[in-house]
């Protein structure tokens, strides 16, 4: 059996899904569980770790699974709540394969350069920091304290 669909993915901490997910796959009945194979594609929105601008990153999954029946045993590992009996709950198998494909951070590009220590505004080209350069690539400024020319009353 062959699946076509549009599927809503529910929001996951900050990120959320704006379109349905489209699902791919095809289904065959082995022994007595089900193999799941095909790709699942999202577009998961949020905002960058790096520097909070607003961020669109596209998510595919390449689905291989395998489902057996209850083997009747109280092994919780053992279970699993896509599978019961006849039912294939397809909305929960995209939602746990596409949430768990998510990177740790979304960030916007690579070579995102992120927020700046002094002055808080992005690093990045038209993000608003005005910092000289010194204080963008680690000098952030030393406390008087740690000054050595700084003399104790």
């Amino acid at each position: 059996m062959s699946l076509d669909e549009r599927v809503e993915v529910p929001p996951f901490d900050s990120i959320t899904f704006p379109q349905p997910a489209h699902v791919r796959l095809d289904l065959r009945r082995v022994d007595r569980g089900l193999d799941i194979s095909g790709t699942i594609e999202a577009t998961a929105e949020g905002s960058c770790g790096r520097c909070l601008d607003d961020v669109v990153v596209p998510v595919t999954v390449e689905v291989e699974e395998r489902f057996d029946p209850p083997s009747g045993t109280s092994d919780p590992f053992g279970e699993n709540n896509v599978l019961s009996g006849t039912d294939l709950d397809v909305g929960d198998l995209v939602r746990q394969l596409v949430t768990s494909a998510l990177p740790l951070i979304l960030v916007c590009g690579e070579d995102c350069r992120g927020l700046c220590d002094t002055c808080g505004r992005s690093k990045n080209a038209g993000g608003g920091c005005t910092c000289p350069p010194a204080l963008l690539e680690g000098d952030h400024g030393e406390s008087q304290v740690e000054d050595p020319s700084v003399q104790d009353a």
